[in-house]
């Protein structure tokens, strides 16, 4: 018996550091999805207090399930996003990374609209997408080009990209209100006004995914494909010294975080605020492994 009770009290530990474990890696997430469903919650309370909670609830769950079976499709509707089939080398190259690194298949696109990155995005159901501005694929060498494919179809393949595109699109349901509400004003200084409301998701999103070590270690992990360190770096130095297209619009509150690097912002006070891991630190870091 003792042995019995030994066995069944080792499995409960374990399944309880397992829990632990992924509540301390997903914590961000969940608590994003928290805040979602009990907003949806309050608001459907505010219009009837017999079923608004429940209905609220139902509503915020059926949402997340249709954002974890087509997020990245979604996510390609605000990137203006055009199906690939003008380069086959690029398909072909795509494909080759795919194999290198036991990812199913990646489906890439052009994207007119943000042209001066390189996004990713995926889904829990779904199938990762790659989008590629036009300016990046007219201006960058195809090495740096190829580095940075790379390193998207490794936060794919990482599960990073599905966790990105639910959290990106959660912030795009509840902000969507402000941007109504700043489409009824012509004035630039009110709308400039009513982006401050924007400052809470950047300051989340900072915290998320802008932490230095786990920066660095993921450009580490790129630089280890033979080849491709050097223009890895050449191609985030200059991501970051391209300007942003669109960044006012709702498409860039989707696609901010389904990148390697930001563009330069004319928001200069979310740029203090938020700042991002400095690109000379990861150049820097990269160059000395």
């Amino acid at each position: 018996m003792s042995i019995i009770y030994e066995y069944q009290c080792n499995n409960d530990i374990k399944v309880n550091l397992i829990y632990g474990v992924f509540i301390f890696l997903y914590r961000y997430l969940l608590t994003i999805i928290a805040v979602f469903i009990i907003s949806f919650a309050l608001v459907g309370v505010m219009f009837n207090l017999s079923y608004g909670l429940m209905v609220g609830c139902l509503l915020a769950v059926i949402i997340l399930v249709l954002f974890s079976k087509w997020g990245e499709k979604l996510v390609l509707v605000f990137a203006k996003a055009r199906y690939v089939t003008d380069d086959e080398t690029l398909i072909n190259q795509v494909k080759n990374f795919c194999v290198h690194l036991n990812v199913h298949e990646v489906k890439i696109y052009w994207s007119n609209a943000f042209v001066n990155n390189v996004y990713y995005s995926d889904s829990y159901f779904g199938k990762p997408a790659l989008i590629i501005g036009k300016n990046i694929y007219n201006q960058f060498s195809r090495n740096e080009l190829n580095s940075l494919i790379y390193a998207s179809i490794l936060k794919i393949k990482s599960g990073e990209a599905k966790n990105r595109t639910m959290v990106s699109l959660i912030f795009f349901v509840l902000y969507s209100p402000v941007y109504i509400i700043r489409s009824f004003f012509n004035s630039y200084k009110a709308r400039k006004n009513l982006e401050i409301f924007f400052y809470p998701a950047f300051s989340i999103k900072t915290m998320m995914y802008e932490n230095e070590k786990s920066v660095i270690n993921f450009d580490s992990e790129v630089g280890k494909m033979i080849g491709l360190k050097k223009d890895y770096m050449a191609a985030l130095f200059k991501i970051t010294h391209l300007p942003s297209f669109n960044e006012r619009t709702i498409g860039a509150l989707v696609v901010a975080e389904l990148s390697h690097a930001k563009n330069e912002t004319e928001d200069v006070l979310a740029s203090l605020l938020f700042k991002t891991v400095d690109i000379k630190t990861r150049i820097k870091a990269l160059g000395s492994n």
